[in-house]
């Protein structure tokens, strides 16, 4: 609403200056009440109505319907048309002229002869200056330049105002296809995301079951914590940080029950993550992959997961050791690629995110900021 009144208040302000450009023509006119005729006149009604008609004809229908759907031909065909229609008419100079001649005839009718004026002596003109004569009734100028100024002025002006009005359209639509994008991609990622890692867990829990193992009811819990988790909460752009780590927690818990004696485990926490938010999962998808790709039930193996809390950045650090493995399982999948396209759409130019492999230890640093 504010936005609409602020609209006609500035079409308002426009048409007075641009309505004023006459008066300030006939202003130095030596009748005081010449000005006022001429806003009294007709013609200067017609002046109006013409320049106004051109403008939002040119605004609302032509630009719209002709030129912006690439009819260049026709909008020039118009263009000229009304042009030429400017050049015969001649509103500007039918306005002040036509007053003009009524004026000088006011001034020039003569006066009364008064007594004691000898006979054949001429009255003596008003203002103490020289009678000027009455123009021909077709004594305007041969071409109207202010006229076909005037048109031009405000034939580029409305036009100027429609192509900008549809720029910004046009930029906004885009703009909102770009978040529609991203959002869909940020479906889909969280889409392959969740199952990868349910998958194993639910792998782990049933080699608990299994073997009848006591942990089995307990995994379940956290099992269940994490999909609620999942389903109620990491369907938003942002959760906060301390749901994010009991999710991550309850995830190496279950880890924790699969790992051998050949395989040790640095978990740690530090800050506070209180008031914090951090996309969803992302920090899941390195861990799940330290677990994947860095135990052996044969090779000497240690992993490290440090998350710290500080000055409201966020900063993770994960890193296993190599396994070999053959081709097929080399496949990491679409995780980390996945995980990475969130932090573009997610973080853009706010996170720092480093990978390095050594050939023995596979490191992952993220600094995050703190929503």
């Amino acid at each position: 609403m504010f936005r609409v009144k602020n609209l006609w208040i500035i079409h308002l302000l426009g048409w007075v200056l641009f309505m004023s450009l006459p008066l300030t023509i006939v202003s130095r006119e030596p009748s005081a009440g010449f000005p006022v005729r001429i806003l009294q006149s007709g013609w200067f009604s017609s002046f109006f109505l013409v320049y106004a008609t051109l403008f939002y004809g040119n605004l609302l229908v032509l630009v719209p319907k002709l030129y912006l759907k690439q009819h260049y031909v026709a909008y020039a065909a118009v263009f000229v048309g009304l042009l030429v229609a400017i050049y015969f008419s001649k509103p500007f100079e039918r306005l002040i002229f036509r007053n003009f001649r009524q004026e000088q005839g006011r001034e020039l009718r003569p006066e009364p002869p008064r007594e004691g004026f000898r006979e054949g002596r001429p009255p003596r003109p008003p203002h103490g200056g020289d009678a000027r004569p009455m123009p021909r009734p077709n004594g305007e100028r041969a071409v109207d330049f202010v006229s076909l100024t005037l048109f031009i002025v405000v034939w580029a002006v409305a036009m100027a105002i429609r192509i900008s009005r549809e720029w910004r359209q046009s930029e906004r639509r885009a703009i909102l296809s770009e978040a529609e994008k991203a959002h869909a991609e940020l479906s889909f990622f969280k889409a392959q995301i969740n199952p990868h890692f349910l998958f194993n867990t639910l792998n782990n829990i049933y080699a608990l079951a299994v073997s009848s193992s006591a942990h089995t009811a307990p995994s379940i819990l956290k099992l269940s914590q994490m999909m609620r988790y999942i389903t109620e909460e990491a369907t938003e752009n942002y959760v906060p940080l301390e749901d994010e780590l009991a999710c991550l927690e309850n995830y190496v818990e279950l880890q924790k029950l699969r790992l051998n004696a050949k395989t040790s485990l640095d978990y740690e926490v530090k800050g506070q993550p209180e008031g914090i938010r951090i996309a969803p999962l992302i920090l899941m998808t390195f861990v799940e992959n330290a677990f994947k790709y860095g135990v052996s039930n044969h090779r000497e193996s240690v992993i490290r997961i440090a998350v710290e809390v500080a000055g409201g950045d966020i900063r993770f650090l994960c890193q296993n050791r190599i396994i070999e493995r053959n081709r097929e399982e080399e496949r990491t999948g679409v995780g980390i690629l996945n995980t990475q396209k969130r932090l573009d759409l997610l973080y853009s130019g706010f996170y720092d995110f480093d990978i390095h492999n050594d050939g023995e230890i596979f490191t992952v640093k993220l600094k995050l900021p703190g929503r």
